[in-house]
């Protein structure tokens, strides 16, 4: 600050954390906050108290919507910091596929069936295999 005080800490502050385009499609159809309350995630209770007024603090949940990519801008709200400039970040949301089996060993040359799912709005969805959009490698 302008005394020269240093601060090793940002809890208790508070943020404007924003959601911006980062591609084709909107920021928020890629990305949305989610609330701390409506998570399982325990979290500092000034993160709580700072959400159950409506602000936002240093750390904030973000949910994957749909695949694609968005920017994730943060600033300090208080007017004796209006001259630190917002950190933005580019966030890319990608598919969350699960392999069956999800492990195994094989000697080689042999070979192993595994089928593919894709995680999607709360359900597990069958990928068909081959597909030009997944491919798997397996190191040598």
């Amino acid at each position: 600050d302008e005394h020269g005080n240093e601060f090793s800490t940002l809890k208790g502050l508070k943020f404007r954390w924003t959601i911006e385009s980062g591609g084709n499609a909107k920021g928020t159809d890629i990305l949305r906050f989610m609330s701390w309350k409506d998570s399982p995630y325990n979290t500092e209770p000034i993160l709580e108290k700072l959400e159950s007024q409506g602000s936002q603090g240093n750390k904030v949940l973000l949910e994957g919507i749909k695949t694609g990519s968005a920017k994730v801008s943060v600033k300090l709200v208080d007017a004796q910091h209006s001259s630190v400039p917002a950190a933005v970040e580019p966030l890319m949301v990608v598919a969350n596929l699960f392999l069956l089996p999800p492990a195994a060993n094989i000697i080689p040359c042999a070979s192993l069936d595994y089928t593919a799912n894709q995680f999607r709005g709360n359900r597990l969805i069958p990928v068909k295999l081959p597909s030009p959009n997944h491919n798997l490698v397996v190191p040598a």
